[in-house]
């Protein structure tokens, strides 16, 4: 009895594991919709759908570590932070129609003078009316934060607003 109940067993999971593969789905599809991602921070120019980025990290208070290592005071940190450029190369990431650009538009541009600042849009173009005053497609001075999938596809663009 022992050994027919053993057998049965096994067959009822040998059955199950076998029903419960998933669907093979392609590598892109996979890390997408597995939200696997990077992090960057930086100043960023933009070149048709190529974005560059010139990262950095943002140094506070509380980081006693890059404190000391880069011998800063409280006056290099006038705001309560230092930005630390991590290195001279620029990375390069490419944006698509899916990618979402999250900003603060307080001159109102696309969002009226009673509404909340913050908007997000998937239109390129109103990303670089918002930062590329004189056109060239640097964005100057104002830190991003860069969210890019493995494959260097741009997820979101964010202004990280400082004063």
């Amino acid at each position: 009895m022992k050994r027919l109940f053993g057998v049965l067993l096994a067959g009822v999971l040998v059955m199950g594991l076998s029903g419960c593969q998933a669907e093979q789905q392609e590598p892109q599809e996979l890390q997408a919709s597995s939200g696997v991602y990077s992090l960057y921070e930086g100043y960023v120019a933009v070149d048709g759908d190529k974005l560059l980025v010139d990262d950095f990290e943002f140094v506070d208070l509380a980081d006693l570590y890059w404190i000391r290592t880069l011998d800063l005071t409280v006056e290099d940190m006038p705001n309560g932070y230092y930005i630390h450029d991590v290195s001279d190369e620029l990375l390069t990431f490419t944006l698509d129609e899916s990618t979402r650009y999250n900003f603060y538009d307080t001159g109102n541009l696309f969002v009226d003078i009673d509404d909340d600042k913050r908007y997000t849009t998937t239109d390129p173009a109103e990303f670089i009316e918002k930062f590329d005053a004189d056109g060239d497609g640097v964005f100057g001075d104002i830190p991003f934060e860069i969210q890019v999938l493995e494959d260097g596809r741009v997820l979101s663009i964010s202004e990280i607003y400082v004063n």
